[in-house]
């Protein structure tokens, strides 16, 4: 059917330049600019976030560290803060160590690893 009209070749190699470029470049990341994120301080015995009070409601998640840390798992933190989020909850507490071995956090005394801050 393509042969027959000489659309054949032609297709056959746009396709494998196609697939070429996405097995070549399919993984980049392309970075875009965070958004600007207020710290929560404190006015006397008030939480404050951006001028504005601040009342901490939240949940416990101890997994979150270990999960974010590889890329196949890092969804499932995203959609638990998505989902704590829907809510209305404003503050999720996780645990931040894990000292030498698989995933560690601190590698040894006062050296971290940034991957695992991330």
């Amino acid at each position: 059917m393509l042969a027959g009209n000489g659309l054949f070749c032609p297709l056959l190699g746009f396709a494998s330049c196609a697939v070429f470029i996405y097995m070549t470049l399919g993984d980049l990341k392309f970075f875009f600019r965070e958004p600007k994120m207020e710290f929560v301080r404190r006015n006397g015995t008030q939480f404050v976030e951006g001028g504005k009070e601040f009342y901490v409601n939240g949940w416990n998640s101890y997994w979150l560290m270990d999960q974010a840390v590889e890329e196949y798992s890092r969804p499932r933190v995203t959609k638990m803060l998505h989902a704590g989020a829907k809510m209305g909850l404003t503050v999720c507490r996780t645990w931040a160590f894990n000292d030498a071995g698989y995933n560690a956090l601190q590698l040894k005394p006062g050296e971290f690893d940034e991957r695992v801050f991330k």
